[in-house]
């Protein structure tokens, strides 16, 4: 019972930290952003060190990262509309569907669509496998 429960501790305090260093690293990118928004190369350049740095597949998926950064650096943005297309271009080099850029505007509405809360009516739900209609399991105690 002691062990569970400095695991659950444990657990919780891990998870804890997470968050912190995860809100943190948010916090932290987008005042960055803000300071960066008077030069569209500072920002694609920002984008791919971060990528540099925490990618998870060291090969960069047999992209030449390097060379990816020469390429895109050596061109003329004039608004930020048209880093934001290069940071999109850029992270499809890598070939992953789960690396991607949203612009502030993205960014705002995805926060928007995930803030809320979770709420329900406390019952279980199971199908009648004869009648294939729902059925109340177990009501809220």
């Amino acid at each position: 019972m002691v062990i569970a429960k400095r695991g659950l501790i444990l657990g919780a305090t891990a998870l804890m930290l997470t968050g912190v260093t995860v809100i943190g690293a948010g916090i932290h990118l987008s005042s960055q952003a803000s300071l960066n928004n008077n030069d569209p190369k500072e920002l694609i350049d920002q984008v791919w060190q971060i990528i540099d740095k925490t990618y998870v597949d060291g090969t960069f998926n047999q992209v030449d990262w390097k060379a990816t950064r020469t390429e895109y650096l050596d061109k003329t943005y004039t608004t930020d509309e048209e880093a934001y297309d290069a940071i999109r271009e850029m992270l499809e080099k890598l070939g992953d569907p789960y690396t991607r850029f949203m612009d502030p505007e993205e960014f705002k509405n995805m926060q928007i669509d995930t803030s809320g809360e979770l709420t329900g009516v406390g019952i279980q739900l199971t199908q009648d496998q004869d009648t294939k209609k729902l059925v109340v399991i177990s009501p809220i105690e």
